[in-house]
Protein backbone atom coordinates (compact mmCIF):
# COMPACT_ATOMS: atom_id res chain seq x y z
CA UNK A 1 0.00 0.00 0.00
CA UNK A 2 1.35 3.43 -0.93
CA UNK A 3 2.13 5.70 2.01
CA UNK A 4 0.39 9.07 2.41
CA UNK A 5 2.71 12.01 1.58
CA UNK A 6 3.62 13.99 4.74
CA UNK A 7 1.98 17.19 3.47
CA UNK A 8 -1.29 15.41 2.62
CA UNK A 9 -1.25 13.63 5.98
CA UNK A 10 -0.84 17.01 7.73
CA UNK A 11 -3.73 18.46 5.74
CA UNK A 12 -6.00 15.60 6.77
CA UNK A 13 -5.09 15.97 10.44
CA UNK A 14 -5.77 19.70 10.23
CA UNK A 15 -9.35 19.46 8.95
CA UNK A 16 -12.42 17.32 8.33
CA UNK A 17 -10.66 13.96 8.04
CA UNK A 18 -9.76 14.15 11.73
CA UNK A 19 -13.45 13.87 12.74
CA UNK A 20 -16.02 11.08 12.43
CA UNK A 21 -18.71 11.40 9.75
CA UNK A 22 -21.28 11.22 12.57
CA UNK A 23 -20.61 11.04 16.30
CA UNK A 24 -21.70 8.12 18.46
CA UNK A 25 -24.24 9.99 20.56
CA UNK A 26 -27.88 10.75 21.36
CA UNK A 27 -30.01 12.31 18.61
CA UNK A 28 -33.43 13.92 18.69
CA UNK A 29 -35.81 11.74 16.68
CA UNK A 30 -39.33 13.20 16.97
CA UNK A 31 -42.10 14.00 19.39
CA UNK A 32 -43.77 11.01 20.97
CA UNK A 33 -47.07 12.18 19.44
CA UNK A 34 -45.50 12.04 15.96
CA UNK A 35 -44.16 8.53 16.61
CA UNK A 36 -47.61 7.39 17.69
CA UNK A 37 -48.93 8.26 14.22
CA UNK A 38 -46.52 5.86 12.49
CA UNK A 39 -42.87 5.00 11.83
CA UNK A 40 -40.29 7.80 11.51
CA UNK A 41 -37.10 7.42 9.48
CA UNK A 42 -33.78 8.96 10.53
CA UNK A 43 -30.63 9.04 8.38
CA UNK A 44 -26.96 9.66 9.07
CA UNK A 45 -24.10 9.77 6.54
CA UNK A 46 -22.63 6.65 4.94
CA UNK A 47 -25.84 4.68 4.83
CA UNK A 48 -26.76 4.70 8.52
CA UNK A 49 -30.56 4.49 8.51
CA UNK A 50 -32.85 4.10 11.50
CA UNK A 51 -36.58 3.81 12.04
CA UNK A 52 -38.49 4.78 15.17
CA UNK A 53 -41.94 3.56 16.14
CA UNK A 54 -44.13 3.00 19.18
CA UNK A 55 -43.98 -0.60 20.32
CA UNK A 56 -45.85 -2.40 23.06
CA UNK A 57 -47.36 -0.13 25.73
CA UNK A 58 -46.69 2.84 23.40
CA UNK A 59 -43.00 2.81 24.35
CA UNK A 60 -40.67 4.19 21.65
CA UNK A 61 -38.32 1.81 19.87
CA UNK A 62 -35.62 2.39 17.26
CA UNK A 63 -34.34 -0.25 14.83
CA UNK A 64 -32.09 -0.38 11.79
CA UNK A 65 -34.28 0.79 8.92
CA UNK A 66 -33.53 -1.79 6.21
CA UNK A 67 -35.37 -5.09 6.54
CA UNK A 68 -33.09 -8.09 7.19
CA UNK A 69 -34.87 -9.98 4.42
CA UNK A 70 -34.26 -7.91 1.26
CA UNK A 71 -33.56 -4.42 2.52
CA UNK A 72 -37.00 -2.85 2.18
CA UNK A 73 -37.46 0.46 3.99
CA UNK A 74 -39.26 -0.35 7.25
CA UNK A 75 -40.17 3.32 7.70
CA UNK A 76 -42.67 2.78 4.86
CA UNK A 77 -44.35 0.01 6.83
CA UNK A 78 -46.92 0.14 9.60
CA UNK A 79 -47.23 -0.86 13.23
CA UNK A 80 -49.48 -3.79 14.16
CA UNK A 81 -50.00 -4.69 17.81
CA UNK A 82 -46.75 -2.98 18.75
CA UNK A 83 -44.72 -4.66 15.98
CA UNK A 84 -43.14 -2.90 13.01
CA UNK A 85 -44.29 -4.52 9.75
CA UNK A 86 -42.24 -4.58 6.55
CA UNK A 87 -44.15 -2.89 3.70
CA UNK A 88 -42.99 -5.43 1.09
CA UNK A 89 -43.35 -8.91 2.57
CA UNK A 90 -45.08 -8.32 5.92
CA UNK A 91 -42.27 -9.49 8.21
CA UNK A 92 -43.00 -8.22 11.73
CA UNK A 93 -40.38 -7.00 14.22
CA UNK A 94 -40.68 -6.31 17.94
CA UNK A 95 -39.03 -3.49 19.84
CA UNK A 96 -36.02 -5.71 20.51
CA UNK A 97 -35.49 -6.20 16.76
CA UNK A 98 -36.48 -9.87 16.63
CA UNK A 99 -38.78 -11.00 13.85
CA UNK A 100 -41.91 -12.54 15.38
CA UNK A 101 -44.01 -13.32 12.30
CA UNK A 102 -43.53 -14.03 8.59
CA UNK A 103 -46.79 -14.41 6.65
CA UNK A 104 -45.29 -16.85 4.13
CA UNK A 105 -43.87 -19.35 6.67
CA UNK A 106 -44.03 -20.50 10.27
CA UNK A 107 -40.23 -20.79 10.39
CA UNK A 108 -38.33 -17.68 11.54
CA UNK A 109 -34.71 -17.82 10.28
CA UNK A 110 -31.91 -16.76 12.62
CA UNK A 111 -30.96 -13.81 10.40
CA UNK A 112 -34.45 -12.30 10.71
CA UNK A 113 -33.43 -9.63 13.19
CA UNK A 114 -32.92 -5.88 13.16
CA UNK A 115 -30.36 -4.07 15.29
CA UNK A 116 -32.12 -2.31 18.16
CA UNK A 117 -30.96 1.04 19.54
CA UNK A 118 -31.56 2.70 22.94
CA UNK A 119 -34.50 5.13 22.98
CA UNK A 120 -35.57 7.53 25.75
CA UNK A 121 -38.44 9.99 26.24
CA UNK A 122 -37.90 13.44 27.74
CA UNK A 123 -40.96 15.61 28.19
CA UNK A 124 -42.87 14.00 25.32
CA UNK A 125 -39.88 13.96 22.95
CA UNK A 126 -37.91 10.91 21.80
CA UNK A 127 -34.13 10.64 21.63
CA UNK A 128 -32.07 7.63 20.55
CA UNK A 129 -28.43 6.55 20.63
CA UNK A 130 -26.97 5.47 17.28
CA UNK A 131 -25.13 2.47 18.74
CA UNK A 132 -26.63 -0.68 20.33
CA UNK A 133 -25.21 0.39 23.70
CA UNK A 134 -25.12 4.05 24.81
CA UNK A 135 -21.73 5.43 25.80
CA UNK A 136 -23.32 7.82 28.28
CA UNK A 137 -26.82 8.38 29.73
CA UNK A 138 -29.17 10.81 27.99
CA UNK A 139 -28.52 14.07 29.87
CA UNK A 140 -30.98 16.62 31.18
CA UNK A 141 -30.71 19.94 32.99
CA UNK A 142 -29.01 19.82 36.39
CA UNK A 143 -31.42 19.62 39.29
CA UNK A 144 -34.50 19.31 37.07
CA UNK A 145 -36.70 16.57 35.66
CA UNK A 146 -38.89 16.80 32.54
CA UNK A 147 -41.88 17.29 34.87
CA UNK A 148 -40.44 20.69 35.85
CA UNK A 149 -40.34 21.99 32.26
CA UNK A 150 -42.53 22.33 29.18
CA UNK A 151 -41.06 22.03 25.68
CA UNK A 152 -42.25 24.21 22.80
CA UNK A 153 -42.63 22.63 19.35
CA UNK A 154 -39.13 22.09 17.88
CA UNK A 155 -37.70 24.18 15.09
CA UNK A 156 -34.83 23.37 12.75
CA UNK A 157 -32.34 24.93 10.36
CA UNK A 158 -29.86 23.51 7.86
CA UNK A 159 -26.37 24.96 8.32
CA UNK A 160 -23.70 24.98 5.61
CA UNK A 161 -21.01 23.76 7.99
CA UNK A 162 -19.81 20.35 9.31
CA UNK A 163 -21.35 19.08 12.54
CA UNK A 164 -18.20 19.44 14.64
CA UNK A 165 -17.90 23.16 13.79
CA UNK A 166 -21.59 23.78 14.48
CA UNK A 167 -21.11 22.19 17.89
CA UNK A 168 -17.95 24.23 18.45
CA UNK A 169 -19.96 27.46 18.16
CA UNK A 170 -20.56 27.47 21.92
CA UNK A 171 -16.81 27.54 22.56
CA UNK A 172 -15.83 30.14 19.97
CA UNK A 173 -14.97 33.12 22.18
CA UNK A 174 -14.13 35.37 19.23
CA UNK A 175 -17.69 34.79 18.03
CA UNK A 176 -19.06 35.63 21.48
CA UNK A 177 -17.29 38.98 21.42
CA UNK A 178 -18.69 39.96 18.01
CA UNK A 179 -22.11 38.36 17.46
CA UNK A 180 -25.64 38.55 18.88
CA UNK A 181 -25.33 42.10 20.28
CA UNK A 182 -24.22 40.63 23.59
CA UNK A 183 -21.23 41.98 25.54
CA UNK A 184 -19.12 39.37 27.30
CA UNK A 185 -18.73 40.18 31.00
CA UNK A 186 -15.50 38.84 32.46
CA UNK A 187 -13.80 35.67 31.27
CA UNK A 188 -15.75 32.44 30.65
CA UNK A 189 -14.99 29.28 32.60
CA UNK A 190 -14.60 26.00 30.75
CA UNK A 191 -14.59 22.52 32.26
CA UNK A 192 -15.50 18.90 31.54
CA UNK A 193 -18.16 17.72 34.02
CA UNK A 194 -18.24 14.24 32.40
CA UNK A 195 -15.83 12.34 30.09
CA UNK A 196 -18.35 12.87 27.26
CA UNK A 197 -19.25 16.48 28.12
CA UNK A 198 -17.58 19.87 27.65
CA UNK A 199 -19.07 22.94 29.34
CA UNK A 200 -18.69 26.72 29.07
CA UNK A 201 -20.19 29.23 31.50
CA UNK A 202 -20.17 32.98 30.88
CA UNK A 203 -22.02 36.19 31.69
CA UNK A 204 -23.31 38.65 29.07
CA UNK A 205 -24.98 42.04 28.96
CA UNK A 206 -27.81 42.44 26.45
CA UNK A 207 -26.57 45.54 24.64
CA UNK A 208 -28.25 45.33 21.23
CA UNK A 209 -30.71 47.88 19.92
CA UNK A 210 -33.01 45.59 17.94
CA UNK A 211 -36.65 45.10 18.85
CA UNK A 212 -35.87 41.59 20.10
CA UNK A 213 -33.13 42.92 22.40
CA UNK A 214 -35.36 45.69 23.77
CA UNK A 215 -38.08 43.15 24.54
CA UNK A 216 -35.52 40.83 26.16
CA UNK A 217 -34.33 43.62 28.49
CA UNK A 218 -37.91 44.59 29.30
CA UNK A 219 -39.30 41.15 30.11
CA UNK A 220 -36.25 39.12 31.12
CA UNK A 221 -33.47 41.49 32.16
CA UNK A 222 -30.32 43.09 30.81
CA UNK A 223 -27.86 40.43 32.04
CA UNK A 224 -27.77 36.72 31.29
CA UNK A 225 -25.64 33.92 32.72
CA UNK A 226 -25.20 31.32 30.02
CA UNK A 227 -24.24 27.67 30.48
CA UNK A 228 -23.51 25.59 27.36
CA UNK A 229 -22.83 21.87 27.84
CA UNK A 230 -21.95 19.83 24.76
CA UNK A 231 -22.50 16.08 25.10
CA UNK A 232 -20.76 13.83 22.58
CA UNK A 233 -20.23 16.66 20.12
CA UNK A 234 -23.77 16.84 18.79
CA UNK A 235 -26.18 17.26 21.72
CA UNK A 236 -26.05 20.62 23.49
CA UNK A 237 -27.89 21.66 26.65
CA UNK A 238 -28.17 25.44 27.10
CA UNK A 239 -29.34 27.27 30.23
CA UNK A 240 -29.86 31.05 30.02
CA UNK A 241 -30.54 32.65 33.41
CA UNK A 242 -31.87 36.20 33.30
CA UNK A 243 -32.86 38.25 36.36
CA UNK A 244 -36.57 37.57 35.89
CA UNK A 245 -36.64 34.25 34.09
CA UNK A 246 -34.67 31.21 32.89
CA UNK A 247 -34.86 29.54 29.51
CA UNK A 248 -33.57 26.10 28.58
CA UNK A 249 -32.68 24.54 25.26
CA UNK A 250 -31.69 21.14 23.90
CA UNK A 251 -30.02 21.31 20.50
CA UNK A 252 -29.38 18.21 18.38
CA UNK A 253 -26.93 18.38 15.46
CA UNK A 254 -27.58 15.85 12.67
CA UNK A 255 -24.78 15.49 10.08
CA UNK A 256 -26.25 15.50 6.56
CA UNK A 257 -22.93 15.18 4.73
CA UNK A 258 -19.34 16.42 5.14
CA UNK A 259 -20.39 20.08 4.91
CA UNK A 260 -24.04 20.35 6.00
CA UNK A 261 -25.71 19.93 9.37
CA UNK A 262 -29.36 19.85 10.40
CA UNK A 263 -29.87 21.77 13.65
CA UNK A 264 -32.92 20.74 15.70
CA UNK A 265 -33.78 22.91 18.68
CA UNK A 266 -36.16 22.27 21.58
CA UNK A 267 -36.90 25.28 23.81
CA UNK A 268 -38.05 24.51 27.36
CA UNK A 269 -39.65 26.81 29.95
CA UNK A 270 -40.35 26.30 33.67
CA UNK A 271 -43.86 25.06 34.43
CA UNK A 272 -46.22 27.17 36.51
CA UNK A 273 -47.28 25.99 39.93
CA UNK A 274 -51.00 26.54 39.33
CA UNK A 275 -53.17 24.33 37.12
CA UNK A 276 -54.47 27.42 35.33
CA UNK A 277 -50.96 28.60 34.57
CA UNK A 278 -49.94 25.17 33.29
CA UNK A 279 -52.93 25.02 30.98
CA UNK A 280 -52.95 28.54 29.54
CA UNK A 281 -49.83 30.53 30.38
CA UNK A 282 -47.09 27.91 29.94
CA UNK A 283 -47.86 26.97 26.31
CA UNK A 284 -48.02 30.66 25.38
CA UNK A 285 -44.80 31.39 27.26
CA UNK A 286 -43.07 28.46 25.51
CA UNK A 287 -44.08 29.64 22.05
CA UNK A 288 -43.03 33.25 22.72
CA UNK A 289 -39.61 32.20 23.96
CA UNK A 290 -39.32 29.80 21.03
CA UNK A 291 -39.78 32.78 18.72
CA UNK A 292 -37.08 34.79 20.49
CA UNK A 293 -34.57 31.94 20.50
CA UNK A 294 -35.34 30.97 16.92
CA UNK A 295 -34.37 34.47 15.78
CA UNK A 296 -31.28 34.33 17.98
CA UNK A 297 -30.19 31.00 16.44
CA UNK A 298 -31.05 32.16 12.92
CA UNK A 299 -28.29 34.77 13.01
CA UNK A 300 -25.71 32.11 13.90
CA UNK A 301 -26.95 29.91 11.06
CA UNK A 302 -26.44 32.75 8.58
CA UNK A 303 -23.01 33.70 9.95
CA UNK A 304 -21.81 30.07 10.02
CA UNK A 305 -22.47 29.36 6.34
CA UNK A 306 -19.33 28.01 4.65
CA UNK A 307 -17.27 27.46 7.81
CA UNK A 308 -14.31 25.11 7.36
CA UNK A 309 -11.59 24.11 9.80
CA UNK A 310 -7.82 24.25 9.27
CA UNK A 311 -5.84 24.09 12.49
CA UNK A 312 -2.90 25.91 10.92
CA UNK A 313 -5.06 29.04 10.58
CA UNK A 314 -6.04 29.23 14.24
CA UNK A 315 -4.62 31.97 16.48
CA UNK A 316 -4.10 32.40 20.20
CA UNK A 317 -7.61 33.83 20.62
CA UNK A 318 -8.94 30.45 19.41
CA UNK A 319 -7.41 28.52 22.33
CA UNK A 320 -10.75 27.57 23.94
CA UNK A 321 -12.18 26.54 20.56
CA UNK A 322 -9.10 24.40 19.85
CA UNK A 323 -9.25 22.83 23.32
CA UNK A 324 -12.83 21.78 22.61
CA UNK A 325 -11.94 20.30 19.20
CA UNK A 326 -8.93 18.49 20.73
CA UNK A 327 -11.29 16.99 23.32
CA UNK A 328 -13.82 16.01 20.65
CA UNK A 329 -11.49 14.50 18.04
CA UNK A 330 -10.51 11.26 19.88
CA UNK A 331 -13.98 10.85 21.40
CA UNK A 332 -15.39 8.96 18.39
CA UNK A 333 -12.42 6.99 17.14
Amino acid sequence: MDSVPPQESENRASGAAAFAAAPASWYYLASLARLQRGPVRFDLPHGQSFVGFCGADEKPAVLSARCAHMGADLALGCVRAGRLTCPLHGWEYGADGRCTHIPATAHIPAFARQTAFPAEVRGGHVFFFNRPQPRFPLPFFDGLTPAHLLAAPPFEFTVDAPWYLVGANGFDLQHFRCAHDRTLVGEPTVDSPHPFAWRLRAGFSVTGSSGWDRLTRCFSGSHVDLSVTNWGGNLVLVTARFRRTTSYGIVSFVPLDDHRTLVRDLVWVPRSRSALGRRWFDPLDARIRRGFIREFVRSDVQRSAGLRFDRRRMIEADSVLLAYLDWLRPLHR
